[in-house]
Formats: structure tokens, sequence, C-alpha cells
């Protein structure tokens, strides 16, 4: 393809950006120019692509305005006690859970439901304490948009 069968508007626009960037164009600036003064909608385009520019001119992007890595620091020590309780809630259960075996087996209690229904529910507690409640629903804002809520 050649510049001869891009049309006029998009070869000063694209001209235009990449005078703006300080590189080399096809056009010159006074090509650029003469087109402009004709053209409304390549100077309305001319306009905004020039403001984008000074704006993303006057970005330092070098220096960071946040400092991240305390925020990261304390995502990774949240994790890591959080997973130490997690550990804890489920070894606290096994024992529970053994012993309560045990004690099934040294004492036979007459009441068939309350052996089965005390671990189950010693299991679920734990479970929900672990992993948080299986009936939350959660919805990122990402969803929400796709849905078209927002």
């Amino acid at each position: 393809m050649t510049t001869k069968d891009i049309p006029i508007c998009e070869q000063v626009q694209m001209a235009a950006m990449a005078l703006l960037d300080g590189e080399r164009a096809n056009l010159t600036a006074a090509d650029i120019d003469a087109h402009l003064t004709g053209c409304d909608g390549c100077r309305a385009a001319m306009a905004a692509l020039t403001t984008l520019h000074s704006r993303l001119n006057r970005h330092d992007y070098e220096s960071a305005e946040v400092d991240v890595w305390p925020g990261v620091r304390d995502a990774i020590t949240s994790n890591a006690l959080q997973s130490r309780r997690e550990r804890q809630s489920v070894l606290g259960l096994a024992a529970v859970l053994a012993l309560w075996r045990l004690a099934q087996l040294s004492i036979d209690l007459p009441a068939p439901v309350v052996n089965s229904v005390v671990p189950l529910a010693l299991t679920v507690l734990v479970l929900w304490r672990v992993a948080g409640d299986p009936f939350a629903i959660q919805v990122t804002a990402h969803q929400l948009q796709r849905e078209g809520v927002r």
C-alpha cells in the first residue's frame, strides 16, 4: 500500500502525530497546516491530539507517584497470617474429630444422631471460617460493568 492509497485526512493525521513525536513525516508542517485550514474534522482531531500529547508529555513516567511496596508487603503478610490461621483451624478440626472418634469408641453413646451431627457441624464451622460464607454472592466491578449495571 502506498501513500496514494491512504485518504488525505489519514495521511495528515499520521504525519501530524509523527511530527508531534519528533519523528520524520511524509508531509511537511506547511502541508499539514494547509490541509487543516480547509478540513474541520482534521482540525478537531488535531486539537484533541495536541491536547492529549501535551498532557502525556507533562506526566513523569519515571517516578512513581505512590509507593506500592507497603501495600504489597501488607498483602503478603496478611496472606501468610491467613494461611497460618487456616492451617491451625484445619489441624484443630482434625484433632477434635480424632478425639471425638476416640470418645465414640470408648464411650458407647446411645444417640447415633449426635455421633454424626457433631462432627459434621464442627467440619462445617471450620470450613466456614477458612473459606468464608459459601452462600455469599461476590461480584466484581468488571462483572457489573459487563452486565450493564454501572
